[in-house]
């Protein structure tokens, strides 16, 4: 017999496929050891003047944000260029990472907190035309003003 059903039919539904699987978190930067000298986390602002007392000096100006509170001695360490550019003069802004906290010491939440620093270069060269400061996830340059 063709076309004959017998007993309760039922229509299965055909198999949805799963969702898409969501894209990757970012890993979480490696914290930084207590007491250690590292990058600040990044730069938001860099201002370069003429020093007033010697025109041949120039001082810079920089503000970023480090991981959270307690970061000390911000400082421009100065930055080889691999490429051997002499137009440009790099530098690193690092800070040292809070002390350890004594055993039992509630830990504060992990806040950016704004840092600055300043610097002067005694003796620009004449070849030097942009101040350029890194930090761990980006860098700014400015323009040396004549």
């Amino acid at each position: 017999v063709v076309g004959t059903v017998t007993g309760p039919s039922t229509i299965t539904p055909a198999p949805t496929p799963p969702p898409p699987a969501p894209p990757p978190v970012p890993a979480a930067p490696a914290p930084v050891p207590p007491s250690t000298e590292a990058a600040v986390t990044s730069v938001e602002s860099v201002t370069l003047t003429r020093a007033q007392d010697d025109a041949g000096a120039l001082i810079i100006a920089a503000s970023g944000t480090v991981p959270s509170i307690g970061w000390t001695d911000p400082k421009l360490v100065p930055l080889e260029d691999a490429n051997g550019d002499t137009s440009i003069m790099s530098y690193t802004f690092k800070a040292t990472s809070p002390p350890a906290l004594p055993a039992g010491a509630a830990q504060t939440p992990a806040v950016p907190q704004p840092i600055d620093v300043q610097a002067q270069v005694d003796t620009l060269p004449a070849s030097v035309k942009a101040i350029r400061i890194v930090a761990a996830t980006n860098e700014v340059s400015a323009s040396v003003g004549e």
